[in-house]
């Protein structure tokens, strides 16, 4: 059989519990976010809303989503570092496309955000979904160190994010990891990112400051409500002495500071820890209330292209990801984590008595209490002679009988109250076993984008068939529609599977018919985790016709030739037909085979590509404009739907075409394009920065003649665009 190695990201994935999302999610123990509710900022501090006063988290900084830090992000690991750690915040590295300030070191495909943005949604969700089960703080970080670039896709990110997750409590966002620029960039850009996440949510912003955000005295002018500007040191190189200055100097304007990043060890996290600074900056940021996340929770080692790399600034020692609760329990912390740990568990906080503060004495009341979901009932802990009300029925009944995890506060007949916490039952992880929707074209998306053969049996790998769940237990998948997608177990002998893989038995999926397929995973339980009975939903549709990449939007000379413009049929071979400004030939255009011939008239022609549903594919339209001559001087403006320019030049990779009020670009290159509008005077009057494929909306520029410069590095095209009234 033949099949396409998975990406290694993929395999990196815990599993992914069917139907899960963060809207819904509740918390099932008290902590932080309980006591402080939603973050705010006053007076130089990060304030509490339920408290009114200012709030201190400490937490751990996951790494770069990449690779190596993937693993961590999951709920496993997030449930273990909560109880273990006591961490009252977690920030999310969101890995975007580059790791340095230049473009010469660029996260793999498929693990940067850029490159797969749905998988990293779904991610997030996770994250938040887990965070919101634990009580705990989330900051969702912006990780580039040129996010100047990106403003584009952080604005629709960050605006996403809001909209999405923005009247939780747990949510915080961290807009621009480290800038090495200027403040006035840095203004620049916030006050293009934020009035996006305004607009659905008061959340805190964190936002980024010169100097690898090393300088939040250097902020300014920026007015929005609810904003902390990062503090990042590594304190064997940053003595407090000086860049906690920088801080007092910021906290004094009225500026609160939050330390997003920090590390024991020298700044580009290589050396050895050095506990004495560290141990000066815990007493600082302790004293000022200054809220931080350690950098950061990975293993020491791992191992790239054959070379093996040490991080001391790893919170875990050795080289095993550490993906399961048995791998986190036996694991070993590094010198750098051994520093961190002792400040994180030795100041971590009973949230639980803080939610029944000042209502916790009486005959009936008792200190708060954790059991087991196990347990079966809680009624030991209640006092004798009391009578109890549950807040929650559903953890713990009014008698003490143990329901689900959760809390519950348990108010006795005297109107004291106590907590009871009941611990769930860790659930196991099975590899791979994930929602995912295949198509008949070839690939197959979920989380991450991944791809399996086209050959005589469509399928893909699940995993080695001998594999167990993470914790240890043999677990059996089934189809319950094996008609459309069947389970089997076949061997890897082609070039493409991976090392693991490679002439062993794998599960795989092999699809048969279009439909959707429920795939139900399960294994007995094992010592301290439950049994697995899990549900994902596996979808095979047809496969989306593509043209070839000749079919494009084009400016020809008049009488010019596009030799290949308007094939006869799909990438796939299905016969397409073409239409000409909505009508089957035109005057302007002629299509000879595959070429398109330019007509004698300046003009503009929209042609659309048709191609019908096939057996495996679905209907298919497509849509490209053809400009003839001077585009400005078209015959036909009258024919067509609001095109009033297109533009592209031979020697260059943009394209850009205006449609009434909307400006598509487009470049055969990948990377961000800016777009410069001018009016006739000189005067710029919007500038924005977009990706390769973008469509920009000019509807708010007045009417009048413009000229509209995009470059892309150094290639730059210049077009003439008029706004007339509609």
């Amino acid at each position: 059989m033949k099949m396409r190695k998975l990406l290694p990201c993929l395999m990196a994935l815990a599993a992914i519990p069917a139907f899960a999302s963060a809207s819904t999610a509740v918390a099932k123990k008290v902590g932080p976010v309980s006591h402080y509710g939603t973050l705010g900022s006053a007076n130089g501090k990060v304030i509490g809303s339920k408290t009114k006063q200012p709030a201190i988290l400490r937490g751990m900084s996951w790494f770069w989503s990449d690779a190596t830090g993937l693993p961590y992000y999951s709920k496993t690991v997030l449930d273990w570092a909560t109880d273990n750690l006591k961490i009252d915040v977690i920030r999310f590295a969101l890995g975007i496309n580059y790791y340095g300030t230049d473009t010469k070191n660029q996260l793999s495909n498929g693990y940067s955000y850029l490159s797969a943005p749905d998988g990293y949604k779904v991610t997030i969700d996770q994250m938040i979904e887990a965070a919101i089960e634990n009580d705990i703080y989330i900051i969702i970080d912006w990780h580039s160190h040129q996010a100047n670039s990106e403003v584009a896709a952080a604005k629709s990110f960050f605006a996403e994010m809001a909209q999405k997750y923005g009247k939780i409590p747990n949510v915080i966002f961290e807009i621009f990891n480290e800038p090495t620029g200027s403040w006035s960039e840095v203004a620049n850009y916030a006050n293009q990112v934020i009035p996006g996440i305004r607009a659905s949510s008061e959340n805190l912003v964190i936002v980024g400051n010169p100097g690898w955000s090393s300088q939040p005295n250097a902020a300014s002018g920026l007015t929005y409500s609810n904003l902390a500007y990062s503090l990042h040191f590594y304190a064997a190189s940053h003595p407090v002495s000086g860049y906690g200055a920088n801080a007092t100097q910021a906290m004094n304007a009225g500026k609160a500071v939050f330390a997003t990043e920090y590390g024991t060890v020298n700044y580009d996290g290589a050396g050895t820890p050095n506990s004495s600074a560290t141990n000066a900056w815990f007493d600082f940021m302790d004293q000022n209330m200054i809220s931080s996340c350690n950098w950061s929770l990975r293993q020491v080692q791992t191992t790239e292209n054959g070379n093996v790399k040490n991080e001391t600034s790893a919170f875990f020692d050795g080289n095993v990801e550490l993906k399961s609760k048995a791998l986190l329990d036996a694991a070993k912390t590094s010198t750098s984590g051994d520093i961190v740990k002792k400040y994180l568990v030795g100041k971590g906080r009973t949230w639980a008595d803080s939610l029944v503060k000042g209502k916790n004495t009486g005959s009936c009341a008792f200190k708060s209490t954790v059991v087991s979901e196990l347990a079966g009932t809680a009624a030991t802990t209640l006092k004798s002679g009391c009578t109890y009300t549950s807040s929650n029925t559903n953890v713990i009944d009014n008698s003490g009988a143990i329901k689900g995890a959760g809390f519950a506060v348990m108010t006795g007949n005297d109107g004291s109250q106590s907590v009871i916490t009941v611990s769930g039952v860790p659930a196991q992880t099975v590899p791979s076993f994930q929602d995912l929707t295949c198509t008949y074209a070839g690939t197959c998306t979920s989380n991450r984008a991944i791809s399996y053969s086209g050959g005589t049996n469509r399928e893909w790998v699940v995993t080695t068939a001998d594999a167990q769940t993470l914790e240890g237990s043999k677990f059996t998948l089934t189809s319950l529609n094996p008609d459309i997608v069947a389970v089997k177990t076949v061997t890897c002998t082609s070039t493409s599977c991976s090392g693991s893989q490679k002439g062993k038995q794998v599960l795989v999926y092999e699809f048969k018919s279009f439909g959707t397929a429920k795939i139900v995973a399960t294994a007995p339980a094992v010592t301290g985790y439950k049994a697995v009975q899990d549900t994902v939903t596996v979808i095979y549709d047809k496969g989306s016709n593509k043209m070839t990449n000749n079919f494009k939007n084009t400016l020809l000379a008049i009488g010019g030739v596009a030799e290949k413009l308007v094939p006869d049929t799909t990438m796939y071979h299905t016969p397409v037909t073409y239409t000409f400004n909505g009508k089957d030939s035109s005057p302007y255009v002629i299509k000879q085979g595959n070429a398109l011939f330019a007509g004698a008239q300046n003009a503009i022609v929209q042609i659309t590509a048709n191609a019908p549903e096939t057996e495996v594919y679905k209907e298919f339209h497509m849509t490209i404009t053809v400009g003839v001559g001077d585009t400005t001087q078209a015959v036909n403006k009258g024919e067509i739907q609001g095109v009033n320019m297109i533009s592209t030049r031979a020697d260059l990779p943009l394209r850009a075409t205006v449609t009434k009020t909307q400006l598509a670009v487009s470049s055969d290159r990948k990377g961000d394009v800016e777009v410069n509008v001018f009016s006739v005077n000189g005067q710029k009057v919007m500038s924005q920065t977009v990706s390769e494929n973008a469509v920009l909306s000019l509807a708010s520029i007045p009417h009048g003649s413009y000229l509209i410069v995009i470059s892309q590095g150094a290639s730059q095209l210049n077009v003439k665009w008029n706004k007339t009234a509609e």
